[in-house]
């Protein structure tokens, strides 16, 4: 078991976190430390604007960082099934991001 990081870019939709999070519960997944900011600075997201060609506003979308414990097969499944929330814009750990389901190598950490 390893510490992990991910980081969410979500939109910014009430109950969006609780799904998340639910997620987690439902398959008893631990969470370590959670932190949610609205994001104010676009720029390091710009690449997410072009591939998926669209355009954020302000207060439209949220950063959630999640710190777990967990292995890599169990890693791999927490990102498959947190990508597939419809309010998850992009999702990444230290090795890969995904898109809308897309899987790029850009980090958005």
């Amino acid at each position: 078991m390893i510490e992990r990081q991910l980081t969410l870019i979500m939109e910014n939709k009430p109950g969006a976190l609780a799904r998340v999070v639910g997620l987690f519960h439902q398959r008893g997944y631990n969470i370590d430390s959670l932190h949610v900011d609205p994001v104010e600075d676009f720029v390091p997201y710009k690449f997410i604007e072009d591939e998926l060609n669209i355009k954020f506003s302000k207060g439209e979308v949220s950063r959630l960082i999640i710190k777990t414990t967990v292995g890599d097969a169990l890693m791999r499944q927490i990102l498959r099934q947190i990508n597939k929330l419809i309010e998850v814009i992009a999702i990444s750990d230290n090795e890969s991001t995904y898109l809308k389901g897309i899987l790029r190598d850009e980090n958005l950490l």
